[in-house]
């Protein structure tokens, strides 16, 4: 047994000696690799790569070889996460070794470097080249920790695809530029990604369907959708289709966030005339009031409502009557107002709000204990109105500038002359637009009695948007907007053109936005934020006030007119009268009809700060909608300008 296990030894040891003899040695894979032999070199480099003297060396000709064959992202990621190993490695061997290995074969921490920098630049480069969300996804993940000159590039490669996305209406990438890379989105761009966080759900709906909720809420856990109580009940009742329990849920279910959801699934299914009447009478009871909402809505938005306006006031009440404090009813009742008002039928409009004010109690549904609090919002909303509508009724008209406006175009904007003469306003889409957002201005007709020709400004016009904002008193000084920035046009007379734009100099806040300059051209009441806000939060804008000193020129820093004016709400669009102390402008921080209503406030101190309290100036001007506020109001506060639904308009009060 002896023998034969000693026999079994010089037999294994001669093997091995054999192996050892005829396997190739590291040194002639690297000759190899320097005669450009790569195919026979890249074998036996391979089998040095976890070899505890030559590794970092295998690896280093084993990149080179790779980097020359290959540009794609994998394969690059591949090749630099093999040169950190080969450098690990290398900075864990002994001192000596390490330098027999940069002697023998040129292979030291250094050179790993200098190749790991090709090899990251080239990915970056590939990215930048795919330009896609996924691609820098994958870059970002396979190097999570670029080297330091890398990181510039890869910062600005980051920064530039992730904004060159931002216009997408795509539910995947809006998440991933929400979630992943908002932080790269530049400021001036802040209002995509604020569009993106109120669209993100309508984005999800067109893209997957309302029984896949579990992904949104997953990605999206603070929306009202992964807040709702009641979302994985309604999930099961849109993933099974079952118009009878869908029904049910809703007769019983007065809160769900998702109920809108709800109503369009049943309204798909009821398609189906079969189900429809397999359905329990007082299921099909409910589904013909779920449809008569849809009639009725339809017919407010297409004008025929308007045959019979006693019925649509009584069947909007019946709906609330039996379904609110549902979203489904307020959102009814929302809609007929704005029609009532539209047509000027007040008495309606307070009768709707006053019946539905009782059935929508400022309570919070039972058991909820989300930040849920639809509900609480609705009585206020309606208490806010009420006065509004109740106040006696006020003569005005309103004309459309019909010489000015065109069909397919939106004009906006208008600024008149103080005399009357001359009016200048912003338009797009119109058929002597040159691109983006012009200035057009035209003359009054005396013999018309109305505006004449149209022409486009020169030097308002071109590649960019821009937009007049108000005119001195003598007409020779322009403020005007130029991609967002204030400018100021100059001309010696009323016939001659208007200067190229010049900037404002008014700086000393986060945000200047639209503005106003006084009659005599040294003071600008401006929309302006001490915060910029961030990519998915607007800035808190108020009102503030610059004065140029008539010696140096020089603007000074605005300065807020003060919580007389000011509120938590948007302040925005002011225009300030001739006489310096009576303001316009639109707010969402008091009672209003809209979204947004316009104002006036008068200042009864010379500090700026101290103002009457804000006028809603009623239901003849404002409504449900967001307001643009008046452009010009004419020195004896008999007629306004602005822009609505896309045209000018002047008022006469």
């Amino acid at each position: 047994m002896k023998n034969k296990n000693t026999l079994l030894y010089i037999s294994a040891l001669v093997a091995f000696i054999f192996f050892v003899g005829c396997s190739p040695t590291f040194r002639s894979g690297y000759d190899k690799f320097l005669k450009h032999d790569y195919p026979s070199a890249r074998p036996i480099l391979e089998r040095y790569r976890e070899h505890p003297q030559h590794a970092p060396a295998a690896r280093f000709y084993l990149g080179k070889m790779a980097l020359s064959e290959t540009r794609d992202l994998p394969g690059l990621l591949a090749i630099d996460h093999s040169l950190a190993e080969a450098d690990s490695l290398l900075c864990q061997m002994h001192v000596k070794q390490a330098k027999r290995l940069a002697r023998r074969f040129e292979v030291d921490t250094s050179a790993l470097l200098d190749l790991r920098e090709q090899t990251q630049r080239w990915a970056v480069a590939d990215t930048r080249a795919k330009g896609t969300l996924s691609a820098l996804d994958s870059l970002l993940e396979g190097l999570k920790t670029p080297l330091t000159t890398i990181r510039p590039d890869v910062r600005e490669t980051r920064t530039d695809i992730v904004n060159a996305h931002l216009y997408t209406t795509d539910y995947d990438t809006m998440t991933a530029i929400l979630q992943r890379h908002v932080e790269v989105v530049l400021p001036e761009n802040y209002d995509q990604t604020r569009r993106m966080n109120e669209t993100i759900w309508t984005a999800f709906l067109e893209k997957y369907t309302p029984c896949e909720l579990d992904r949104f809420t997953n990605q999206h856990w603070r929306s009202f959708v992964a807040r709702d109580c009641w979302r994985k009940e309604v999930q099961a009742l849109l993933c099974e289709g079952k118009l009878p329990e869908q029904l049910k849920f809703h007769n019983s279910n007065s809160w769900s966030a998702l109920e809108i959801v709800l109503l369009n699934a049943v309204a798909d299914l009821s398609s189906d005339s079969t189900l429809v009447d397999d359905l329990k009478p007082e299921h099909q009871m409910h589904l013909r009031d779920i449809q008569c909402r849809t009639a009725l809505r339809n017919a407010l938005h297409n004008g025929t409502a308007a045959r019979d306006t006693f019925a649509t006031l009584e069947q909007t009440s019946a709906y609330i009557t039996r379904y609110a404090p549902r979203y489904s009813a307020f959102r009814l009742m929302e809609e007929t107002l704005q029609f009532f008002l539209d047509r000027q039928l007040y008495s309606s409009a307070i009768i709707l709000l006053e019946r539905a004010r009782p059935h929508f109690p400022d309570t919070l549904p039972p058991g909820c204990h989300t930040d849920f609090d639809f509900q609480r919002r609705v009585r206020p909303w309606i208490d806010g109105k009420l006065p509004i509508l109740r106040r006696p009724d006020r003569t005005i008209a309103k004309h459309p500038l019909t010489a000015l406006n065109t069909a397919a175009g939106e004009e906006f904007s208008p600024v008149v002359r103080a005399d009357r003469l001359e009016i200048l306003f912003a338009g797009k889409n119109r058929p002597d637009n040159i691109i983006g957002t012009d200035v057009f201005a035209a003359k009054w007709d005396d013999a018309k009695q109305d505006w004449g020709v149209t022409t486009l400004v020169p030097t308002l016009s071109g590649p960019g948007n821009y937009v007049p904002l108000s005119m001195t008193a003598d007409g020779l000084l322009l403020l005007v907007s130029v991609n967002n920035r204030l400018h100021t046009c100059l001309r010696t007379t009323s016939d001659t053109t208007w200067s190229l734009p010049v900037p404002l100099p008014v700086s000393g806040i986060a945000i200047i936005g639209n503005g106003c300059l006084s009659a005599d051209g040294n003071t600008l009441v401006l929309e302006g934020a001490y915060s910029a806000g961030s990519a998915t939060q607007t800035p808190d804008l108020d009102l503030f006030v610059s004065h140029r000193d008539p010696k140096t020129g020089t603007w000074s820093t605005p300065a807020a007119l003060g919580a007389d004016i000011n509120t938590d709400g948007q302040e925005a669009a002011p225009y300030l009268m001739p006489d310096g102390q009576t303001l316009f402008y639109t707010s969402t921080g008091y009672p209003g009809l809209g979204r947004s209503d316009i104002f006036s406030a008068r200042r009864t101190r010379a500090d700026w700060t101290h103002w009457t309290y804000p006028e809603n100036l009623g239901k003849e001007l404002n409504n449900t909608n967001i307001h643009r506020g008046f452009t010009t109001v004419s020195p004896n506060s008999r007629r306004a300008w602005l822009s609505a639904g896309g045209d000018l308009w002047m008022l006469e009060f």
